[in-house]
């Protein structure tokens, strides 16, 4: 065992902890969820410090055998070794001191052992002062927050990409199959299934594109503002030295914020991009809804694709096969969008020269990431890869559908087509003959109008 102090007392702990007495009492204080911060969350914070402590070295406040410690010590929280360290709930003290402490101590011990000294001894290595050099919570939780996002977008994106081309893939194996089209859930003019399943992929193309802009916002950091943005403690140069190296850790272009106040209160940074997974989500949402209403039947509904049998759907009704997986990529998008509300509100909650509900905003963003990602590889392996069109109803529905008289309008007018439908569907004649009574189109330029009904 060993003992640690803080202003308020004295804790004991067993000496196999990395973590100390800032962990420990927030471990015990935030009993909330028992989900703790994800896997790229604990590597985000690790090189938030590995960047600081770099920025410091540069800048002349850390001399070469601390900085060679503490920077070992990164190095082995980012290749996960140490995760079961980091023991704080997701829902925790505001702004993320918890957390940020949580990385202070963990790093703090490993780099004491590296030295050949023991855990506590923080009069070599201390969590605050040599750790946390520079820095302040209010700057460091952001920057994690933004680091960990450009962590896990690149999946995000590559998912997108992979659903988005299976729909293109489908929307031209489905190019030449004929149905109706339906507006309002009535009959409207002829469509194909590709052109439907087209217009899914030229949505989520466009949801990709505002998720790509969004994320140029996270690119800006504000580490280097310490707690309320100005900078204070903080040596000349450290937050460029701090800043390139995580663009070099990660590859991606970080820059410092023209206003490290500005960025620092307002999170509409965080917003933007959830609203764009939010948007995604509707899209998805969408698809999935006409993917379950195609699917409906089999002997009573649309029934104009075939989804994969994944699972068997009742308990009760022998050869029941659910929409599963459209259905569960629903909830998925009805979470995302419980999610874009909470990090709005919480966006909106920031007081002067902070915004304390970081670590609701950062833990709503990041499940939504994942969820999202996850779900679209779902719906695409799946669902969408094995559509199969259902010719049979295809056919059907489109012969017993009245939307495509629409056409006719060129040859006979609005009225006259509209009367000719009112008078099939009341008495059940044939929509050609009383079309060819007319006298005003003849056979031959029936069936050429109608030829795709044959196709």
């Amino acid at each position: 065992m060993r003992t640690e102090h803080d202003v308020i007392g004295s804790v004991e702990l067993d000496d196999s902890v990395y973590y100390g007495i800032n962990t420990y009492r927030a471990m015990n204080n935030f009993k909330i969820s028992g989900i703790k911060e994800d896997d790229d969350h604990i590597k985000a914070i690790a090189m938030v410090k590995k960047a600081a402590a770099y920025g410091n070295h540069r800048a002349g406040k850390l001399n070469d055998e601390l900085y060679s410690a503490i920077d070992q010590a990164c190095d082995l929280v980012i290749s996960g070794k140490y995760n079961d360290q980091f023991v704080i709930d997701v829902y925790q003290a505001g702004a993320g001191t918890s957390f940020n402490m949580n990385a202070n101590e963990v790093i703090a011990n490993i780099a004491l052992e590296r030295l050949g000294h023991k855990k506590g001894d923080y009069k070599i290595i201390h969590p605050n002062d040599t750790v946390n050099m520079s820095q302040s919570t209010n700057d460091i939780y952001p920057t994690m927050m933004r680091v960990a996002i450009m962590i896990k977008a690149p999946d995000l994106l590559e998912s997108m990409n992979q659903l988005i081309m299976s729909l293109n893939r489908k929307g031209e194996e489905f190019s030449k199959i004929y149905k109706t089209g339906r507006t309002h859930l009535q009959d409207a003019v002829r469509v194909t299934l590709g052109d439907e399943f087209r217009a899914w992929a030229y949505a989520l193309a466009k949801d990709m594109k505002e998720i790509k802009n969004a994320l140029d916002y996270i690119l800006e950091l504000n580490i280097g503002g310490t707690a309320v943005g100005n900078g204070a403690n903080t040596p000349d140069g450290y937050r460029d030295y701090a800043v390139e190296a995580l663009s070099n850790m990660l590859k991606v272009n970080f820059r410092t914020s023209g206003n490290m106040m500005g960025v620092m209160q307002f999170m509409t940074d965080f917003s933007r991009f959830m609203n764009s997974l939010a948007n995604t989500a509707i899209d998805l949402g969408k698809i999935s809804d006409d993917l379950r209403l195609l699917y409906s039947g089999p002997g009573a509904g649309i029934r104009e694709i075939l989804l994969p049998a994944v699972q068997q759907g009742s308990s009760i009704m022998p050869g029941k096969i659910n929409p599963s997986i459209p259905e569960a990529m629903n909830m998925i998008c009805n979470s995302i969008l419980g999610a874009q509300q909470a990090v709005n509100m919480s966006a909106k909650a920031g007081q002067l020269e902070l915004n304390v509900f970081m670590p609701n905003i950062d833990y709503e963003i990041t499940r939504s990431i994942t969820i999202l990602k996850n779900g679209m590889d779902m719906l695409r392996e799946r669902a969408i890869d094995g559509i199969k069109p259902d010719l049979k109803h295809c056919r059907l529905h489109l012969q017993n559908s009245f939307g495509s008289a629409a056409l006719l309008n060129p040859y006979l007018g609005y009225d006259t087509v509209a009367a000719i439908v009112e008078r099939a569907l009341e008495t059940g004649e044939n929509i050609r003959d009383l079309v060819l009574q007319t006298g005003k189109i003849t056979e031959e330029q029936y069936d050429k109008i109608f030829s795709f009904m044959n196709e």
